[in-house]
C-alpha cells in the first residue's frame, strides 16, 4: 500500500502542479488584457502592472487550487482506467476508500496551505496591490488615512470622519464633518447617521448641523435629508478600507467585535468570517466529487473529458456558493449555513455517489 499511495500522490501532485500553473497564467492574463490600457500608458505604469499582477498571485493560487486539484485527481482516473490500472487494484482486493485515503491525506494538507495563504499572504499582498493600483497606476490621492478602524481625510479647513464603510452596498454609517476656522477653532459640526451613493452623488440621512461660536452653539438645524455633505467618490475610501474578503480570520474577528460594540449590524460579516473556515474545506469535497464521477468512466482514451467534467463541477459548486453567501448578505440564510451549504451539498453527493458505485 506504501507503494501505491507514493504512486498516487507523485502523479496527482505533477498534474496539479501543471494545472495550478496553468490556471494561474489564464488568471493574470485575463486581468492584464482587462487593464492593458492603462497598464501600458506609460513605462512606469508596465512596471507596476508587473508589481501588481506578482502581489495577486498569491489570491489566484488559492482561487484555483480546489478546482486545480480536483481536475488533477479526474485527469489520473481516467489514466488509471485506461491502464487498466483500476481493474487491477480491484481485483487484488484494493478498495476505493483504500485508493481515495492518501487523496483525502493531501486534501487535508492542501487545506492547512491554503488558510495559510488566507490568514498570512493574502491580507498583505491584496492591501499592497490594491494601494499600487489605485495609489501608483490610477494616480489617486492617498490623502485618505485609516486610523482605529475609521476612515479621516481632510480637505481644506475641514476634517471628516467616517466610522464605518461598506463597500459592497457603498454606504457610509456615522460621518462627522468639523469645519475649522483660520485660528482652528470649531466653526461648524455636521453629523450624519447614515449616508448612500446614490446618482453619483452622496445623499445622508438623520442630519444634525451645528454653529459655534468660541465658546456656545448658536445654531442647530436637523436635515431628515441633505446631500453633498462631502463630495469624494467610493473608490477613494477604498485605498484604506479593506474588503473582508481580503482581511485574515483574526483581522476580520476583531472587525466585527468593534462593529458589534458600536451598535452595527455584522451578519453580512460573519457570513464572510464563517466562509474562511468554509473555503479551506473545498479541497476535502473534491476528493469525493472527483471519484463518485471519475470512478463512473467507462475505458476511454479522452483525457479532455476528465478536464471538462472537472471545470463544470467546479462551475457549479462556485454558483451554488455564490448564491449561498448573496443569501447570507441578504440575511434570507444564517451565516453559518450560507457558508456551509454548498459543501455539505457537495459533500452528500459525492458520498452517495461513492457508496453507489458497482465495485
Amino acid at each position: 500500500m506504501k507503494k501505491l499511495n507514493k504512486y498516487l500522490l507523485k502523479n496527482v501532485l505533477k498534474l496539479l502542479l501543471v494545472t495550478e500553473l496553468a490556471g494561474i497564467v489564464i488568471f493574470i492574463t485575463i486581468e492584464f488584457f482587462e487593464h492593458m490600457d492603462i497598464f501600458t500608458s506609460t513605462f512606469r505604469n508596465f512596471l507596476n502592472s508587473i508589481i501588481y499582477l506578482s502581489l495577486r498571485t498569491p489570491y489566484y493560487i488559492n482561487l484555483m487550487l480546489p478546482l486545480a486539484f480536483l481536475i488533477s485527481m479526474l485527469v489520473l482516473l481516467i489514466i488509471m482506467i485506461r491502464n487498466n490500472e483500476i481493474i487491477t487494484l480491484r481485483t487484488s482486493g484494493v478498495s476505493t476508500i483504500s485508493i481515495m485515503l492518501p487523496f483525502i491525506g493531501l486534501s487535508i494538507i492542501l487545506a492547512l496551505f491554503s488558510f495559510s495563504i488566507s490568514e498570512w499572504v493574502k491580507p498583505f499582498s491584496s492591501q499592497a496591490s490594491e494601494y499600487i493600483y489605485r495609489v501608483k497606476i490610477k494616480k489617486e490621492e492617498p490623502y485618505v488615512f485609516l486610523k482605529n478602524d475609521k476612515i479621516w481625510f481632510k480637505r481644506g479647513n475641514f476634517i471628516h470622519n467616517i466610522d464605518h464603510y461598506d463597500q459592497k452596498k457603498d454606504t457610509i454609517i456615522g460621518l462627522s464633518v468639523i469645519e475649522l476656522s483660520d485660528e482652528y477653532a470649531i466653526q461648524k459640526k455636521i453629523d450624519a447617521e447614515k449616508g448612500q451613493w446614490l446618482n453619483d452623488s452622496w445623499t445622508f440621512y438623520n442630519v444634525i448641523e451645528r454653529r459655534f461660536d468660541r465658546e456656545h452653539i448658536v445654531e442647530k438645524k436637523i436635515y431628515k435629508e441633505l446631500k453633498d455633505i462631502i463630495k469624494e467618490n467610493p473608490s477613494v475610501f477604498k485605498v484604506t478600507e479593506r474588503n473582508p474578503e481580503d482581511m485574515s480570520y483574526r483581522e476580520l474577528s476583531r472587525y466585527i467585535k468593534r462593529l458589534k460594540r458600536d451598535g452595527h449590524d455584522v451578519r453580512r460579516y460573519l457570513v464572510d468570517l464563517y466562509n474562511k473556515i468554509s473555503f479551506p474545506f473545498i479541497n476535502l469535497i473534491m476528493v469525493f466529487a472527483a471519484f463518485s464521477v471519475g470512478l463512473r468512466y467507462v475505458k476511454t482514451k479522452h483525457i479532455s473529458r476528465g478536464i471538462l467534467t472537472g471545470i463544470t463541477l467546479g462551475i457549479l459548486y462556485w454558483f451554488f456558493h455564490h448564491i449561498s453567501l448573496s443569501f447570507g448578505y441578504s440575511d434570507i440564510f444564517p451565516p453559518v449555513f450560507a457558508a456551509w451549504v454548498a459543501n455539505i451539498l457537495f459533500f452528500s453527493f459525492g458520498l452517495i455517489g461513492i457508496v453507489t458505485l458497482r465495485t
